[in-house]
């Protein structure tokens, strides 16, 4: 008899222990750290390297690097949301592009020009500049690269035939065509002969008074 008591106690004991555990809660998880700015700048600012790369000379960014880059950077804002630390970091790597865009518009680099504001669009700055350094770039990069060939000279006309090629830069065409002086085409003009057939002035229409000059190869 006693022995059936003392298991008794022994099962009621059992059973009211695991009553207790399950009434208790699970161990609240750890919230994780959240990233400071410094963090996060770490992070993000080095997939901006290819464009500080062509910068500094250095071999120009491709479309597959431009590509590359512009998805890790819209990954990066996607995963670290609107924590405040974030927004600080990607205003102020805006503010870095918005310097390169500057930089390269001084270097006539306008195709690295619009990847810069394509980085600062997407990381939220907007400003003036960026719209305007934006616009002239596009607008540079219809003009066409110009090499001058060669020259024909008509003695029975008193005229002179300008063989040039036009390399468009957002295609990478290559179109050959004569010309002479006053004669408008592909958004040039071609002005005059410089120093005996040494090089060529034209001007560049879509910017009234844009005028640059080519040495003949």
């Amino acid at each position: 008899m006693r022995y059936w008591s003392v298991l008794g106690v022994a099962v009621l004991l059992f059973f009211s222990g695991c009553e207790q555990l399950l009434r208790e809660e699970p161990p609240l998880a750890k919230p994780e750290k959240e990233q400071t700015k410094e963090e996060i700048l770490a992070e993000v600012r080095p997939f901006l390297a290819p464009i500080q790369t062509t910068l500094a000379g250095g071999a120009v960014i491709s479309d597959i690097e431009r590509y590359t880059m512009l998805s890790n950077l819209r990954d990066a804002v996607m995963r670290h949301g609107d924590k405040p630390a974030a927004r600080e970091a990607f205003q102020e790597l805006g503010w870095e592009a918005q310097g390169m865009a500057r930089q390269a518009a001084d270097m006539e680099r306008y195709r690295l020009v619009l990847i810069c504001i394509d980085v600062a669009e997407l990381l939220a700055t907007e400003s003036v500049l960026l719209k305007r350094l934006g616009a002239r770039a596009d607008i540079m990069l219809d003009m066409p690269t110009v090499r001058v060939k060669g020259f024909l000279d008509d003695v029975e006309k008193k005229q002179t035939h300008i063989f040039i090629e036009l390399f468009n830069r957002r295609t990478g065409e290559v179109d050959k065509l004569q010309a002479r002086e006053g004669e408008e085409f592909n958004n040039l003009r071609l002005v005059r002969i410089i120093g005996g057939n040494q090089a060529v002035l034209f001007e560049y229409l879509k910017m009234p008074g844009l005028f640059f000059e080519v040495e003949a190869f």
